[in-house]
């Protein structure tokens, strides 16, 4: 007996409330079990931003991007180590500096549900009344971005603002464009696709903002924050290329190539060509008139295509291009299609979480042992997705 639509949307918002039911039951969790740094002998990736944050009021704030420094203050609140070093831009450090205003299990779960809610208010209203099967495909990067606290909710935010407002022809696009400057690889794909449709506004109050926020960066922390940033960078590309980095959980062409065993230097320039050709791919496609939506599913795509840094959690980025295209997707392929598609979503987005489950039982050093041994899989499957999508893409509507 086929399902009434009346019964399929209560199913809908049955499956949705539930799913965000879960996620702010692991955010309070999280909240509650480590109230302060090093609770529990738990450090996660949002207690990096808190540590950062301490620092800059301890007049230290340029100490955070030297790893071994990192490194010293984390192994001090657990016993043991940490890899958790401070890479990001120094407007980021504008951000952190504002959260040890609250206690470390207060402001993780402010931070956490602040942006969660921004991210799925945003996703909600690019994938309409497909938002359930968005948020079930998008489970896993979403649960571990919550239970870490990482800022990928911030700039899926910030990405479906810019996709928002091109939707709509405004300049005010440049805003969050500009804002990515705190995770700008993620940003690229969507300056590419403003350049090939000539949005000199768009792309000028992004420059501007991106001016205005190194200016503030340089009066607030002091001109040699800029030194140590690219100190740490500099540092940050030697440990990807010597293995420092988790590659498991990575979902770039360079973890998947470098877990197979290709060395660091030819795996980075399959990188760059791929980046290369999924950017000229976005131009082409602005430039031949295809639909803004699909465009801009490529450019939101593209963000994890482009550097060889990018995480499991940086998925739910991805998943605003997901949203875009999500009633073309549902009108032009199978049952069996949409299911494949949806297991290899979950492991793109997913597979850290399944990682960690499996290893478990392990100490923290053998667990690191087994990371270093296993492929990124999740890569894998993120190409095999976009494939998938493609396919699917080319076809006329049923």
């Amino acid at each position: 007996m086929p399902i009434s639509p009346d019964t399929r949307r209560r199913i809908a918002r049955s499956v949705t409330g539930i799913l965000i039911l879960l996620l702010l039951a692991v955010v309070v969790q999280h909240a509650v079990l480590v109230p302060e740094l090093g609770a529990r002998g738990v450090l996660i990736d949002f207690d990096a931003f808190y540590i950062v944050g301490q620092m800059f009021w301890e007049g230290r704030v340029a100490e955070a991007y030297r790893a071994a420094v990192m490194a010293e203050v984390q192994h001090a609140l657990v016993g043991r180590d940490s890899f958790m070093p401070w890479t990001y831009p120094p407007q980021f450090d504008l951000i952190a500096l504002l959260l040890p205003g609250l206690p470390r299990g207060l402001a993780y779960a402010v931070f956490t549900l602040g942006t969660l809610s921004a991210y799925l208010v945003l996703l909600a209203r690019l994938s309409g009344p497909r938002f359930h099967w968005l948020l079930v495909a998008l489970a896993p990067p979403i649960s571990v971005t919550a239970a870490i606290g990482q800022n990928a909710f911030l700039t899926g935010a910030l990405t479906a603002l810019f996709c928002l407002a091109t939707l709509r022809g405004r300049t005010a696009a440049g805003w969050p464009l500009g804002l990515l400057v705190i995770k700008p690889h993620l940003g690229i794909g969507l300056g590419v696709h403003a350049l090939a449709s000539a949005r000199w506004w768009v792309l000028g109050i992004g420059v501007a903002i991106v001016i205005a926020s190194s200016l503030l960066a340089t009066l607030i922390l002091g001109p040699g924050i800029w030194a140590a940033f690219l100190g740490g960078a500099e540092e940050a590309g030697r440990a990807l290329r010597t293995e420092f980095y988790p590659l498991f959980r990575m979902t770039s062409v360079y973890a998947a190539l470098h877990s197979l065993g290709i060395p660091p230097g030819p795996a980075l320039w399959v990188q760059s060509g791929v980046g290369l050709a999924a950017c000229g791919a976005i131009a082409l496609g602005v430039r031949r008139g295809v639909a803004v939506h699909q465009t801009l599913a490529m450019a939101c795509f593209t963000a994890a295509l482009v550097s060889p840094y990018l995480y499991d959690y940086d998925m739910v980025v991805t998943g605003i291009g997901l949203a875009l295209i999500a009633g073309d997707v549902a009108q032009r392929s199978t049952l069996p299609e949409r299911l494949a598609l949806l297991a290899l979503i979950w492991v793109a987005g997913g597979w850290g979480m399944i990682h960690a489950v499996a290893s478990a039982g392990l100490g923290w050093e053998d667990r690191a042992a087994v990371g270093r041994e296993t492929l990124s899989y999740g890569a894998f499957a993120y190409a095999l997705a976009l494939l998938v999508l493609w396919r699917i893409l080319r076809r006329a509507p049923h």
